[in-house]
């Protein structure tokens, strides 16, 4: 059990980097024009997708949150992950 609770809480931080470079990146950067960054849209589109549908009409502004809602929703589903796990 420890190793799968540990290869979950791994792929979540590295959901939350790829979603943290991909916000970045689009900063500077046409993200999505070449297969590195459309590697990182492949992974994180299914996360930041959904999110930004309801943000949109939540509050219908031209910046996209979405990747901030993403990582406190999966900083907040490892905090649970773990108090499940270690009982706190």
């Amino acid at each position: 059990m420890n190793t799968i609770f540990g290869i979950i809480n791994a792929l979540l931080t590295l959901l939350v980097l790829a979603i943290f470079v991909r916000a970045l990146l689009s900063w500077f950067y046409p993200v999505g024009k070449d297969p590195w960054t459309k590697l990182l849209v492949d992974i994180t589109e299914p996360i930041l997708a959904p999110i930004r549908n309801v943000l949109a009409r939540i509050m219908p502004i031209p910046m996209d949150f979405s990747p901030i809602v993403a990582w406190l929703l999966i900083v907040l589903l490892q905090n649970l992950l773990s108090r499940a796990y270690y009982g706190g």
